[in-house]
């Protein structure tokens, strides 16, 4: 049977986590905790762990930018569930008219378009064609961070992150982009923890029902599968045997072997399964951002001997 949390272990987890989010506010003299509300299950369980906690006040920001109404309707019913205030801005224009900015001719996209030409890198030229929608998924995730900053900075706030554990590893989540200030729960897992956790916070059934999206526009539904390849539920499982067989320091060999016994042990086909190792391994460089370089390794003395 696939490992899940259980209900009596999921209690546990949310009253420490509780405990912590009270903890670091207090140290740190804060009171506002801002957080991107959008209609699925990572944003409704923080909004659930942080409702409630003597000393925070959250505030919820609704930010269409493309999307489907549905999803303000559910951030709207998850927030007044909680009793969380809801403002709302709709980043729809601002989206249309910077993307419109960059694709103007001779404009930016235009210009770095004459410069790969002229360096001759035609697999550049080729790869911008295909990470272009993307790239503009990434501008839509970051207006919302400018506007969920902007918030916080006004009220002397932090933001809150709603990425998770599976995210992490699939690198699906955008650098300077959608990490916040505070990670309540980038350790836990999707599929096999946070929904458990959901259903034990009260997270309204219409959030808990609704099919992971990333809403922006990546895909043709911008469900989460599309892009990963499979469920949550699957693609965990993936990543723990990926993880326990340490599939990233292995030889190519044994991570075709590893791919093939996974896939039958799960019962998925191996090309989704070498397409999550696949993705994690590209990622792995966003696990490790910033790379920062010591003083030590650039030839210049320690603090301490100044």
């Amino acid at each position: 049977m696939a490992y899940e949390l259980s209900e009596a272990k999921a209690i546990a987890v949310i009253a420490t986590i509780r405990s912590k989010i009270q903890q670091y506010f207090a140290a740190n003299h804060l009171k506002y905790a801002v957080l991107g509300k959008s209609e699925g299950l990572d944003s409704s369980v923080i909004a659930g762990l942080v409702a409630g906690i003597e000393g925070i006040q959250p505030i919820g920001v609704i930010m269409p930018a493309e999307s489907k109404p549905e999803a303000e309707t559910i951030a709207r019913e998850v927030l007044e569930h909680f009793q969380i205030p809801a403002l709302k801005i709709d980043l729809t224009q601002a989206f249309v008219q910077i993307k419109e900015l960059l694709r103007a001719p001779n404009q930016l996209e235009d210009q770095l378009t004459n410069v790969v030409r002229m360096l001759g890198d035609h697999k550049a030229l080729e790869r911008m064609e295909t990470r272009r929608p993307i790239a503009y998924g990434n501008i839509k995730v970051r207006l919302r961070m400018v506007t969920l900053y902007h918030l916080a900075q006004l009220l002397q706030g932090v933001v809150m992150s709603t990425d998770n554990f599976s995210e992490y590893w699939m690198g699906f989540w955008t650098i300077n982009g959608d990490v916040g200030d505070i990670a309540p729960i980038q350790q836990i897992f999707k599929g096999n923890e946070l929904y458990t956790i959901g259903k034990v916070l009260g997270v309204p059934v219409s959030s808990l029902n609704a099919i992971p999206s990333d809403g922006l526009g990546v895909t043709r539904n911008s469900y989460d599968h599309e892009q990963l390849g499979m469920q949550y539920r699957d693609l965990d499982q993936v990543i723990v045997g990926m993880l326990k067989g340490e599939y990233q320091s292995e030889t190519e060999s044994m991570r075709a072997d590893m791919v093939e016994k996974l896939s039958e042990q799960l019962q998925l086909p191996s090309a989704a399964v070498k397409s999550v190792g696949n993705r994690l391994l590209a990622t792995e460089f966003k696990r490790h951002w910033p790379v920062v370089f010591t003083r030590e390794e650039l030839g210049l003395p320690p603090v301490g001997e100044l």
